[in-house]
């Protein structure tokens, strides 16, 4: 009986439990979030968690524009699976099917985005008009940001590339050594032949005048 009773008091633990987070709004869901775009929910999945009372959700969100990627829109170009579980009290379950304004995280180890409460989710016809404005000016930022960290990485790169690259001034230099190392091996080579023919000539006239 007191097993029972400690099972049954675990899943209203588990109900009342309720999602702690700060006040939600716009820019600090688009801060803390690594997906944000307008997605439509079209296939929603109940799937048991483990629990009877409880269910995990599966859903289906085709993607119509992204707002925020994080390099993940490759990945999630056209449609992403949500996952949530009533397990975990903050997650945001999409099971209606519509359009929504949504904020989302990957999670790695499935491959699935995930949301909480804590984001400022929204159908779609909800979203204001200064909210699109506040929307489009986060997103022209992060794309800004992401062009600005581009165009360093590529001036590292040049620069990396110029440091490698051979000083013009050594260059000179050991081409006129190269030079100059030729030059004195000509005239090595002229100074020797010069004085082996002087030798030899001042050799055959001592040679004649002593055969007189």
């Amino acid at each position: 009986m007191k097993i029972k009773f400690l099972i049954l008091l675990c899943f209203i633990s588990i109900k009342i439990w309720g999602c702690k987070c700060a006040d939600s709004d716009l820019r600090r869901s688009f801060e803390n979030s690594e997906f944000v775009f307008i997605g439509e929910i079209y296939g929603v999945v109940n799937v048991p968690s483990g629990f009877k009372a409880l269910d995990d959700f599966l859903s289906k969100v085709k993607i119509e524009k992204i707002y925020k990627d994080n390099d993940f829109a490759e990945f999630y170009k056209d449609q992403a699976t949500i996952f949530a579980s009533q397990l975990r009290s903050c997650d945001y379950i999409f099971d209606k099917k519509g359009k929504y304004l949504i904020f989302a995280n990957y999670e790695p180890d499935t491959g699935f985005l995930y949301s909480s409460q804590c984001f400022y989710i929204k159908p779609f016809k909800d979203v204001s008009k200064d909210e699109w404005e506040l929307l489009n000016k986060l997103s022209s930022n992060v794309k800004n940001s992401e062009l600005k960290k581009i165009d360093e990485e590529n001036i590292d790169i040049i620069a990396d590339d110029l440091f490698n690259q051979p000083n013009r001034k050594i260059m000179d230099l050991q081409l006129e050594n190269e030079r100059l190392n030729k030059s004195n091996i000509r005239y090595i080579v002229f100074t020797v032949i010069s004085t082996s023919l002087m030798m030899l000539i001042l050799f055959v006239g001592i040679f004649k005048k002593n055969k007189k």
